[in-house]
């Protein structure tokens, strides 16, 4: 009998080919075939060859015709059959597991022996079959054992097992996982103390450890406070307290005759203070009945001017004489998002009545980082004597509230290109919209020069009629 060269038995090696076993009992061989001529192994699915009635593993003798050889045995040109008869009487013999070498001792009908090996069993019937077959790891480690050892690799010494931290309880991965990637992270993970006085803390608790109980750190004397500057390492602290007691107890005398003595220092000035309040509270007193006396004396002066024609100016408004006009709190109106409107003033003698509005916190591409002012025209006594639309300059000014010097100016420029609406005669409620400038002045530049006391002060400093 022929058997497959190496390089044919490399490529078997990668079929289903014969069964590797051993009968209980030999079969007679004058009556019955039992090994295939080609694996040299107990004939697996027997097939019978046409030219010289051979039998042969069905996967051996088909991969002789696949590679277009003649037979192995004869070496002519050959057809094949299943032998089913043969199979009946073959699969019925008795052998042993093909792991007796390894100690199995079970035995049966050669047509069980698949069963018993289960080599490649389904995942819910992984454990049943021969205990010597070696099978792969679930988790997928790479490790493949014989069956005996497969559960408990995959319990106690798979690195792929499924593993949670031990020490905080929450981390949940594979063993390899935790152990080279979390364990050296865990807030949980118990780590020696870095002074080695021997102690194993959770790695959150270190510094604590470190701070309040490590015996190796050096500390400062209880009584540093009074004026022991002895520093020694925690353990060796107690001995230090009592060999030391009576000078301990003396340094704290000499701080109680020191505190003693403030304290006496502090009272006598407390009681100058007394003093002191005592003569604020009388002229405290003083200053609100005069101010009670003023508040009398002012109100019919306020019911006058609330009743007097509005102050217009005699002549264009210049450079001598313009209006200062007063915007208080302005942290509050930042804040409010809301406009401020000044009180109304004239252009000049019957001319045109004008206001300032102010957004605090800015308008439009200001908003949020600029102070946003506007003109606004208002209804006035002598509209119907002004030609329309106003065509001129106005310019205003913040004024610099330091020095007075570089006040920070802006002027409107009112001509043909600018829409009617913002200077045209107001014929419907109050005022016009508004026309200016939303970045008139940053934030940022208020400070010191422009805003003080929670103020600003603008000035229509200049009117040029066209």
């Amino acid at each position: 009998m022929a058997a497959l060269n190496p390089n044919n038995q490399q490529q078997a090696d990668k079929r289903i080919i014969g069964f590797d076993c051993e009968f209980v009992k030999p079969p007679p061989s004058e009556y019955i075939q039992s090994q295939c001529p080609v694996c040299l192994q107990i004939i697996r699915e027997p097939h019978q060859v046409t030219c010289c009635g051979k039998r042969f593993c069905k996967a051996c003798i088909e991969h002789i015709k696949a590679i277009k050889k003649p037979c192995p045995t004869c070496n002519r040109e050959f057809s094949s059959f299943s032998d089913k008869a043969l199979k009946q009487s073959l699969y019925s013999l008795k052998v042993r597991c093909s792991h007796q070498k390894d100690g199995c001792e079970w035995t049966g009908e050669l047509r069980q022996l698949e069963k018993h090996l289960n080599t490649d069993p389904q995942p819910e019937k992984r454990f049943e079959g021969c205990q010597f077959v070696e099978i792969n790891c679930i988790c997928n480690c790479g490790d493949q054992l014989q069956r005996k050892y497969i559960l408990n690799h995959q319990i106690k010494d798979c690195p792929k097992r499924s593993f949670s931290c031990e020490y905080c309880h929450d981390y949940k991965s594979t063993y390899d996982d935790v152990t080279n990637n979390h364990w050296p992270v865990c807030e949980s993970f118990p780590v020696p103390c870095p002074n080695q006085c021997g102690s194993t803390i959770q790695r959150q608790n270190i510094d604590s450890h470190v701070a309040d109980e490590c015996p190796l750190i050096t500390i400062n004397c209880d009584f540093h406070h009074v004026g022991c500057a002895v520093k020694l390492p925690r353990q060796d602290m107690p001995e230090h307290l009592r060999e030391n007691l009576l000078t301990h107890i003396s340094l704290l005398a000499t701080s109680h005759a020191k505190q003693q003595d403030k304290i006496n220092r502090l009272e006598a000035e407390n009681n100058t203070l007394k003093s002191k309040q005592g003569h604020l509270e009388q002229n405290y007193q003083s200053l609100k009945a005069e101010n009670r006396i003023l508040k009398t004396e002012l109100e019919p002066m306020q019911q006058l001017l609330k009743t007097a024609p509005p102050i217009v100016n005699s002549r264009p408004l210049g450079p001598l004489e313009p209006p200062v006009l007063t915007m208080t709190n302005f942290q509050q109106h930042k804040r409010d998002d809301d406009q401020w409107f000044s009180p109304p003033v004239y252009t000049h003698h019957q001319g045109y009545k004008i206001c300032l509005g102010m957004d605090a916190n800015g308008w439009g591409t200001g908003k949020g980082t600029y102070v946003s002012v506007h003109v606004y025209f208002m209804r006035g006594e002598f509209d119907n004597s002004l030609k329309w639309p106003f065509r001129g300059v106005i310019s205003y000014q913040l004024l610099n509230q330091v020095d007075g010097k570089d006040h920070e100016a802006h002027t409107l420029v009112y001509d043909d290109k600018i829409p009617n609406k913002y200077c045209n005669k107001v014929t419907k409620g109050e005022k016009s919209e508004g026309w200016g400038h939303p970045m008139c002045i940053a934030h940022s530049k208020l400070e010191p020069r422009h805003l003080r006391n929670d103020t600003l002060l603008f000035q229509i400093h200049k009117v040029k009629l066209k």
